[in-house]
């Protein structure tokens, strides 16, 4: 049989769900991550053994947890068989030897740290074991876990945290090395707390903040900022949020299921060398599954509370030309309700991805994603009382209409190149594009609610049509010399984005005003909510884009051993470019230019605007670490902050500075047992200020949005402490803990009267988002029985997500003057407004897990959330809406095998 036909026939089988009846089972053992330059465990190390003669697939365990090797082996292989006794210090290679003894296996290293086991080639299986056969790995690079080349995968480590990671430095680099707040989440915690969608892996990352907008999305605040990049496999930003400053914005929305990704990275604070104009949230680092050099199939199936359905299917092998071509291909299907009436969500993911070895030297992988997402969303949340009081509705009421629906499709085109030269240097170019449309037709319900009449709430409608196009390029080139007796490194490269959204169509209201509803006793089977006839186009965006390019290098030197001064500079341009057309929605309206004759006329000449800027970093990024020992050391850093104002002009009609400011982190980093627990602390420090702010009322200009303004004197503060601990705390017991201490306010005058008036006298340390809680804990446990056999199969985790209070203070609208725009379309003009101010209190909530690996392919899993049922509110917004009930207790069970 070729290998051609054997691999292409294990890929098939699992994509056609028939991998359950396979006889081949691959597993791997290995308790944790392992760090590759820590490690001291290869075929030559030596190791104290006391395995008495068990069952082999025991055994073998029992020899990972020694010498912390891989193993990957076919569970059939194991079945029957019994290995020898294994007592005294051996080398690893030889301790394996005489572990198989008698078993008629073999085995061979595919690199330092991964063993593969397999039947003897030369005689019947009931054989003695053969010569040793010790082999390199045939990989480009460094090979990662589990067969794959991703020197930074996680998936077999079973563990928590990770070896290396690539979010800050273009390169795989350790925890301990990375002079930043950075954070991992592992396949196998993805795995263990059913982290199946980018907002559920969110949610659980250190130090950040979900605010919920709508059924299907969320907005993640890092140190009280939000987060606007995305990297995917390390390459340029894609951007999930960004916004012009005239208000228009992107419409790419990152509905991501997490089957396709290996683990997420998270950096928080200021990223202005690698993702372009420095922002000082943070940014996120997703990193595909790759094809692995082993033949293997998962299979998954989940039912959980609320009618939810999810079904995963991932199959990888060697293709042809002795495993030198390899692919992967996942699929998973979702199918869910919610907790409160009405809202659905169901979508279907396709990914899939070709890797090869074209040289020794040369390694080429490319894919495709598509994903098809038909929702029933709930937009807008529930509302308030017009002072902030809690409405006390069920956590099932939801205010949305059966006949609202947003669909999307995404389809995510990618390819890598990686060339080694020598031993020291390598070239890396990374390339996607990222095409999204979706259409949207909802209802919602906004509208603060008056605590004697219970009116005020009205029922609204709206249609839209998305697109996004964002085509990534990023080129790094990295290497490593000798100089001053030291080992030195450098990175520099460039990427480039191209962001389209110019797909963006709005319509005119489905009704001609609100329509006053009773939030108390809402029915959306009312005639009166009855769904609308669609509206007319009454705006479009021929276009809107924005294009960046920068070029950056970094390096990080070493004059004296155990000192390291880390630098880097980047150069950066961006472009923004917007057509805007406003179509008359009905005839013989009086414009102050022009009048509509007909509906679907555009009125008036296209609204052009665009503008640039080109900016390079001063001051540099700059960091110092210190090693003071092998595994444990101490950091200083400094990140500018640089956001472009190009658009807002001022009196002069000159482009204002742009936001400016800096990011300060200092912190101490430990490394324990070998690379399998990392913990870290640090103290940072933000300040951004030279925020526009009004200078003299609008006033529109060529290549301008607006004038007149001024870099204003508000200055945004964000301080705190970071603190993480992950990895293996004992064999079998795996920990992730990340606690954020985090204080967030404006200063200055300018803010508080262009929200209050000259004749503000209130406050003037307010925070800068008030729903970011000052202490914020998320913990994980799991523990792996390490007793007999059958205790073995046993595991069980729990962890908490716990908060201080939250808030939120402003004023609402409760009377409105309803008219018509000039191209025909309703407004509405208010005319009254109250303040509002409410907390939501501090809470806790707990989750946990029961699992049990059924046998050597087989495992189930039972998932509690909110094991308490604590009733709160997740997302608090204003008293008209936008507040979110937390997920009451729910349960989750699944079941996985692997083949």
């Amino acid at each position: 049989m070729s290998i051609i036909s054997g691999g292409l026939r294990s890929l098939l089988a699992a994509v056609a769900a028939v991998a359950v009846t396979s006889t081949m089972c691959f597993e791997s053992m290995s308790l944790r991550a392992q760090q590759r330059r820590s490690i001291d465990t290869t075929a030559d190390t030596a190791a104290t053994f006391n395995i008495p003669a068990q069952p082999l697939a025991s055994a073998l365990n029992r020899f990972g947890d020694v010498t912390g090797l891989q193993i990957v082996y076919a569970a059939s292989l194991a079945e029957g068989r019994q290995s020898s006794a294994l007592v005294g210090v051996f080398k690893a290679q030889d301790a394996l030897a005489r572990l198989l003894a008698n078993t008629g296996l073999e085995f061979r290293f595919t690199d330092a740290h991964t063993v593969i086991i397999q039947a003897g080639r030369n005689s019947s299986e009931t054989r003695t074991l053969g010569p040793v056969r010790v082999e390199g790995s045939s990989r480009t690079g460094t090979a990662g876990t589990n067969g794959s080349t991703d020197p930074t995968a996680t998936e077999g480590t079973r563990s928590y945290t990770s070896s290396a990671l690539s979010i800050a430095s273009k390169l795989p680099q350790s925890i301990k090395d990375t002079p930043q707040s950075v954070s991992v989440i592992t396949q196998q915690r993805m795995q263990d707390q059913n982290l199946t969608d980018f907002t559920s892996a969110m949610n659980q990352a250190t130090g950040v903040t979900l605010v919920t907008t709508n059924s299907l999305q969320s907005t993640f605040y890092s140190r009280g900022f939000a987060i606007n990049n995305i990297q995917i496999d390390g390459g340029a930003p894609l951007a999930m949020n960004l916004v012009a400053p005239d208000g228009s914005s992107s419409h790419y929305f990152p509905l991501i299921d997490m089957a396709q990704y290996d683990h997420v990275e998270v950096l928080r604070g200021a990223d202005g060398l690698f993702n372009g104009y420095g922002d000082p949230s943070g940014s996120v680092n997703l990193t595909r599954k790759r094809p692995l050099d082993h033949a293997q199939e998962v299979v998954e199936g989940q039912i959980g509370s609320w009618n939810n359905y999810r079904a995963v299917v991932d199959a990888t092998a060697p293709l042809a030309f002795d495993g030198r071509l390899r692919g992967r291909a996942v699929m998973s299907y979702e199918d869910q309700d919610y907790f409160y009436d009405t809202a659905t969500n169901s979508h279907t993911l396709l990914y899939g991805i070709l890797e090869t070895d074209l040289t020794p030297s040369t390694l080429v992988s490319a894919g495709l994603s598509f994903t098809r997402q038909d929702s029933l969303p709930w937009i807008g949340g529930l509302p308030r009382y017009q002072n902030g009081a809690d409405l006390k509705l069920p956590r099932s009421a939801c205010l949305c209409s059966g006949w609202s629906r947003w669909n999307f499709e995404t389809t995510e085109v990618f390819a890598q190149a990686e060339q080694h030269l020598g031993e020291n240097w390598s070239l890396k170019l990374n390339l996607t594009r990222n095409d999204q449309e979706s259409h949207q037709k909802y209802s919602s319900i906004t509208g603060t609610v008056n605590p004697v009449t219970g009116s005020g709430p009205t029922f609204l409608g709206t249609m839209a049509d998305y697109a996004s196009v964002q085509t990534l390029a990023d080129f790094t080139v990295n290497g490593a010399f000798e100089l001053f007796g030291q080992r030195q490194q450098i990175v520099f490269g460039g990427n480039w984005q191209d962001l389209d959204s110019g797909g963006l169509n709005t319509y005119g209201a489905l009704y001609a005003k609100g329509r006053a509803v009773d939030v108390f006793n809402f029915k959306p089977s009312d005639p009166a909510y009855a769904e609308p006839a669609a509206s007319e186009l009454s705006g479009r965006y021929p276009e809107w884009g924005v294009t960046q390019w920068g070029a950056y290098v970094n390096a990080r030197l070493t004059f004296w051993g155990p000192l390291h001064l880390i630098t880097g500079l980047r150069v950066s341009h961006y472009q923004f470019d917007r057509i805007t057309e406003t179509i008359c929605t009905s005839a013989d309206v009086a414009v102050v230019s022009s009048r509509c004759t007909a509906a679907g006329q555009v009125r008036g000449a296209p609204n052009v605007k665009n503008y640039g800027s080109h900016d390079t970093s001063w001051p540099p990024t700059v960091s110092l670490v210190y090693d003071l020992r092998k595994n444990l050391s101490l950091y200083a850093s400094y990140t500018d902050i640089y956001l472009s104002q190009a658009t807002f002009a001022d009196q002069a009609h000159n482009p204002l500075d742009p936001v400016t400011g800096s990011n300060y982190e200092a912190g101490l980093k430990v490394e324990g047992f070998g690379g399998k627990l990392n913990a870290t602390i640090a103290a940072y420090r933000i300040e951004q200020k030279n925020q526009a702010v009004s200078d003299g009322g609008y006033v529109p200009l060529p290549n301008f949005v607006a004038c007149c303004y001024r870099n204003g004197n508000q200055v945004n503060l964000s301080r705190g402490i970071d603190a993480e601990v992950t990895g293996a705390l004992l064999p079998g017991l795996q920990m992730s803990a990340g606690y954020t201490y985090n204080i967030n306010e404006y200063r200055g005058s300018d803010y508080y009267a262009s929200y209050y008036g000259d004749a503000y006298d209130g406050p003037r340390n307010l925070s800068l988002v008030s729903r970011v809680p000052k202490h914020l804990l998320k913990l994980w446990t799991s523990y792996q029985f390490q007793g007999g056999e059958q205790l073995r199969r046993l595991s069980v985790s729990g962890g908490v997500n716990a908060q201080t209070a939250s808030y939120n203070a402003g004023s609402a609208c409760i009377d409105y003057t309803y008219g018509t725009s000039p191209t025909g379309s309703p407004t509405a003009t208010c005319t009254r407004s109250v303040p509002y101010n409410y907390t939501q209190g501090a809470y806790a909530i707990f989750s946990g897990r029961l699992a049990y690996k059924l046998d050597s392919r087989w495992s189930a899993a039972f998932n509690v959330n909110n094991v308490t049922n604590r009733l709160y509110y997740q997302t608090t917004g204003s008293s008209s809406g936008g507040n979110w009930y937390g997920e009451p207790r729910n349960v989750v069970l699944t079941l996985r095998g692997s083949f």
